[in-house]
């Protein structure tokens, strides 16, 4: 086993809006128990665990105190980020990327639960490829089917038919919509670069989240993920990992209501803009 893995630290963040104490509690649970199996194995040293507090009310904060003192035997630091009132996701997170003194950082969706080998199979191969600074898992819904999170390069049409959500729409593209998930090569059976990659779990070097001042501040809800990828991709790779396993309860904009249906066409139109795709 290298040394760059056994003394390696990771940092971990996790905004959360009005959260649900039960899922959130099983998001923490299995990330508590990924990090004992690659612990357990050597692969890191410590871990630190931020939980960013973004509202909308006292009740946020008290869940994330609630969580902090039942978990804090299971990370060697629990930070909770409070008082800055809602800065959006990106900008949440970049609390903790910006502050993080750690080898590698996961960005952690308060919705996703982690495979018991999940970070121990992520360390192992970021410490073997240092060309890849982000590494992206395979994702599954509650009832075991199957998430199309990695996504190429979309065009205006293509996003504008996911906003929409119309079963009409979506049949007329059917076909260049699978392509923009990678259905044509997922699910796949080695790691494959791709070239966006979810916000709902990203295992990153902290270095290259680092090196890009961590998500951009244009975004306030949505594309803020897509706009990292790119910018990362400046110098390092994207990978996805067929063994990197999360089960993910959330997504889907246009299935939560107007207001997110407006943050989506808002940072629709600010990706579209920044890109000129």
């Amino acid at each position: 086993m290298s040394s760059q893995l056994s003394v390696c630290l990771l940092s971990v963040s996790c905004v959360t809006f009005n959260g649900d104490i039960e899922v959130l509690r099983l998001t923490l649970s299995s990330l508590a128990s990924s990090c004992a199996v690659a612990r357990d194995q050597g692969l890191f040293r410590s871990i630190s665990l931020y939980l960013i507090d973004n509202g909308p009310d006292g009740h946020n904060f008290y869940i994330l105190s609630t969580l902090r003192d039942e978990f804090l035997s299971e990370f060697d630091s629990i930070i909770v980020e409070t008082g800055h009132g809602n800065l959006g996701y990106g900008k949440g997170h970049n609390l903790a990327i910006m502050e993080a003194r750690s080898d590698y950082h996961l960005i952690l969706n308060p919705d996703v639960i982690l495979d018991q080998d999940n970070i121990s199979v992520a360390l192992r191969y970021l410490g073997s490829n240092p060309q890849v600074g982000l590494l992206a898992p395979d994702a599954f819904g509650l009832h075991g089917e199957r998430q199309y999170i990695a996504k190429r390069q979309p065009t205006a049409v293509l996003l504008a038919a996911r906003a929409l959500n119309s079963k009409w729409l979506n049949q007329a593209l059917r076909a260049r919509l699978d392509r923009y998930e990678y259905r044509d090569l997922l699910p796949a059976s080695q790691p494959l670069q791709i070239e966006l990659a979810s916000g709902c779990y990203m295992f990153c070097r902290t270095v290259a989240l680092q090196s890009i001042s961590g998500f951009s501040p244009k975004f306030f809800m949505y594309f803020e993920d897509f706009d990292l990828s790119m910018r990362i991709q400046d110098n390092f790779l994207i990978v996805h990992h067929p063994q990197v396993k999360i089960i993910h309860a959330g997504g889907g904009a246009s299935r939560k209501g107007l207001l997110h249906i407006y943050y989506f066409c808002q940072s629709f139109i600010k990706f579209i803009i920044s890109r000129r795709f």
